[in-house]
């Protein structure tokens, strides 16, 4: 089988069928391609949806648990999974017709590791609010490192998404890579460090795909990133990137990527508690880093604004406390 589409559900009665039907209005032979949706539990009729749905599509899977969150609805969809690529979907997002056999072929083609595939963002209305742009990639084949930054910079919007690319799954299996439980802010963020540390070959392409609308309650809109659990999950996310570096003889470019990754998933709490402006929470939180023998910050091979903020962090906790307002205030004057 050629590709496996993975698709979490929870509360999304409204969305997946959309979502389904967009998948199978595709020019792939059922027999090509499955899509494999996993019901985390789901309090509406999200299941009986797919069930019915089932009655028309031959390639469609629905696996039942009790809920566990996205990441293991994922990776037990992975767990079941057939094909050479994986591609993970979000429930209330959807995909172009007829788009999936040429990119499949690419990615088959030149042998793909990662293949980025073109995303777009709509508003509640309708309005698309932005896309990729990886014209000046398309035609290039990255390693992992470089194919992980290119991806990402200034004005591109949600860089750690997981859900439009497609991965190869004997990848997944042979480094043991999976979402990651109890990290419940930036699972995917985690996955892709992983994954990106480890792959030799990646891809982008530069039509139109992928299409995301946002909306009200979904987990990347909610207050998720300044709670206690998305704190608690920033430490295991350290702990899991860290032994994941350890465990493997990684060249010097590799290990600056898990650098960077440690870095990240140590000041993007920080950055929350200072939001809250409570210095006493903050420094709450810099006691439990040093619990996990996190006393410092590698600087060695941090990009974009991280290897700043790094420095400015190891000379001082409390004037990178003071710093980070105030360059984020610079930062809006200069747009």
């Amino acid at each position: 089988m050629r590709l496996s589409i993975i698709i979490p559900a929870y509360k999304v009665a409204d969305y997946i069928e959309k979502c389904i039907r967009s998948l199978e209005q595709q020019d792939l032979p059922a027999a090509d391609f499955e899509i494999i949706v996993t019901n985390d539990g789901s309090p509406d009729n999200s299941s009986e949806i797919v069930r019915k749905l089932q009655t028309e599509f031959s390639n469609l899977t629905l696996i039942d648990q009790e809920n566990q969150g996205v990441s293991m609805a994922r990776n037990n969809a992975i767990a079941k999974a057939k094909g050479k690529y994986i591609l993970p979907i979000d429930p209330d997002d959807y995909v172009l017709p007829n788009t999936l056999n040429r990119l499949l072929t690419i990615a088959e083609n030149d042998n793909l590791d990662v293949f980025y595939l073109g995303f777009e963002i709509f508003d509640a209305a309708g309005k698309s609010i932005w896309h990729t742009n990886y014209e000046l990639l398309q035609d290039k084949k990255l390693d992992g490192v470089e194919g992980y930054f290119a991806s990402r910079g200034s004005g591109v919007i949600d860089p750690d998404r997981s859900v439009g690319m497609f991965f190869k799954r004997e990848i997944l299996e042979q480094f043991q890579i999976d979402y990651p439980k109890d990290v419940p802010y930036l699972e995917d963020g985690l996955f892709l460090a992983k994954f990106f540390a480890v792959a030799q070959k990646v891809g982008f392409d530069n039509e139109r795909f992928y299409q995301r609308t946002t909306r009200a309650g979904s987990a990347t809109n909610s207050r998720l990133f300044y709670s206690e659990k998305a704190l608690q999950g920033f430490i295991k996310a350290i702990e899991d990137i860290k032994s994941f570096g350890e465990k493997h003889s990684f060249e010097h470019q590799q290990k600056l990527l898990i650098n960077h990754v440690v870095a990240k998933f140590t000041l993007l709490p920080l950055t929350s508690l200072i939001g809250q402006k409570s210095l006493k929470n903050y420094y709450a939180f810099i006691e439990r880093l040093k619990t996990k023998k996190i006393h410092k910050i590698l600087n060695e091979g941090l990009r974009f604004d991280y290897g700043q903020m790094a420095r400015i962090y190891n000379q001082s906790a409390l004037l990178f406390y003071l710093y980070y307002p105030i360059s984020c205030k610079l930062k809006t004057y200069k747009r």
